[in-house]
């Protein structure tokens, strides 16, 4: 009689083990913050709409130079030229798209390493030309030491969950089975929601508050459970 296979392993055959999350966060203000701004020019022809509007591009990039932002920090996201319709209706009712000109837009990101600079910042490229602030970013300076120090930290309370279970079992860790990291690294809790468009009406002083973040990480740690 043919032997049926044994859904299951024997218990002699299998390894005990245990598997522990460790976590660690930390809070942490930005230092960092990239400015997003573009300019709108619509003319009735192309080539002045283009014309004029990287007249105004250059004006706002030559004012981000003159207060020392570093060339590496300014950044062109897009440059755009579209027609610009009208929906016309006329005496019997019926809708028409004429064409009314072309809207030219070029996008622009400025990182500012000051972040008590920023809003002053903003509101000077505002004079200079630019009618559009799609919103203000924040950052860290050295955020790769700063996970790096939330891992250490994971792992010792990945450790410390294991040793306690252990230690209430009457037995002890083992070596490492496996170690399942997260990745990539989830965004900071306390992101401040973009802003939308900007009115060239806004007034001369910008509030920016960066407010606070918390940095989170998290590890799963496998050990073999020895008697």
């Amino acid at each position: 009689m043919a032997q049926q296979p044994q859904l299951f392993p024997a218990l002699k055959d299998a390894v005990p083990f245990i598997t522990t999350t460790g976590v660690a966060s930390a809070e942490v203000v930005p230092d960092i913050a990239t400015i997003l701004l573009g300019v709108d020019t619509e003319r009735p022809k192309a080539a002045d709409a283009a014309r004029d509007n990287a007249r105004a591009a250059q004006a706002i990039v030559g004012e981000i130079r003159a207060q020392g932002i570093d060339a590496k920090d300014i950044k062109t996201l897009s440059i755009t030229l579209s027609p610009v319709y009208d929906d016309v209706t006329n005496a019997n009712g019926r809708a028409k798209r004429t064409l009314r000109g072309y809207l030219a837009h070029n996008a622009l990101s400025v990182r500012v390493r000051d972040i008590a600079r920023a809003g002053i910042l903003a509101s000077q490229l505002m004079d200079k030309g630019a009618n559009s602030l799609d919103g203000i970013e924040f950052d860290y300076s050295q955020k790769d030491a700063k996970y790096d120090a939330l891992r250490v930290e994971a792992v010792r309370d990945a450790l410390r969950k294991a040793n306690s279970y252990a230690s209430g079992l009457g037995i002890r860790l083992g070596r490492i089975l496996a170690v399942t990291t997260q990745s990539p690294e989830p965004m900071p809790y306390g992101m401040p929601p973009r802003a939308g468009a900007f009115s060239r009406a806004a007034p001369a002083a910008i509030p920016v508050e960066p407010g606070a973040d918390v940095l989170r990480t998290e590890v799963q740690v496998t050990w073999e459970l020895a008697q």
